[in-house]
């Protein structure tokens, strides 16, 4: 299974992100835009993992995040990786959350490496990808598009992050098909415990 620890959604703020990338997607550019139904904020990135160390997976990820309370994230501006010049990834960036989403990155990565897995080399930079760029092609009439909406950035939220999910990613030619597989609850104000539930 292709796994990934991620922070999903609610229905109505995908859909608004989903105005976003409608409005962006008129400008030409060569891109292949994430599809509603996969917009996310991902935590950590697995890889391939065998379906029997699910059930290890999922327990090292509660004890990971044992006493973590619910948190507040909102999404805000546009950027690209590696820059606007030469984008490849179009990203929305987060505002509100970021230390409590890198806290939980770390958590779970040290988690995660006890167990032989994970272990990316790059800095986490915490964002939702809106898009990712075939070729050069439209660039300029997109980024003209992009500074038009920076003096006033798209806003998403806040939303408060309930839950950390584990989901796997099954490649398929109209695009990466997400399932989830299980929830880490994390503590609300009136409710103790935090354990991961196996879907």
């Amino acid at each position: 299974m292709r796994l990934f620890w991620a922070v999903n959604l609610p229905p109505e703020v995908k859909e608004a992100i989903s105005a976003l990338q409608e409005s962006l997607k008129g400008s030409g550019a060569d891109a292949k835009w994430v599809e509603r139904e996969n917009l996310h904020l991902t935590v950590q990135f697995l890889g391939e993992v065998e379906e029997e160390r699910l059930g290890a997976l999922v327990e090292a990820g509660g004890a990971a995040l044992q006493g973590w309370r619910a948190f507040t994230v909102s999404l805000e501006g546009l950027g690209a990786f590696p820059d606007f010049r030469r984008p490849r990834v179009l990203w929305l960036g987060v505002r509100e959350g970021v230390e409590a989403l890198r806290e939980i990155h770390r958590a779970l990565s040290s988690a995660m490496a006890a167990l032989g897995l994970g272990g990316e080399e790059r800095a986490y930079v915490p964002h939702l990808t809106l898009a990712r760029f075939r070729s050069a092609r439209g660039l300029e009439a997109f980024t003209g598009k992009v500074k038009g909406l920076l003096s006033s950035p798209p806003a998403f939220g806040p939303l408060t992050v309930t839950s950390v999910d584990l989901m796997e990613s099954r490649l398929t030619p109209r695009g990466p098909l997400y399932t989830l597989k299980a929830k880490i609850h994390l503590e609300s104000a009136s409710k103790k415990g935090c354990a991961g539930d196996k879907v």
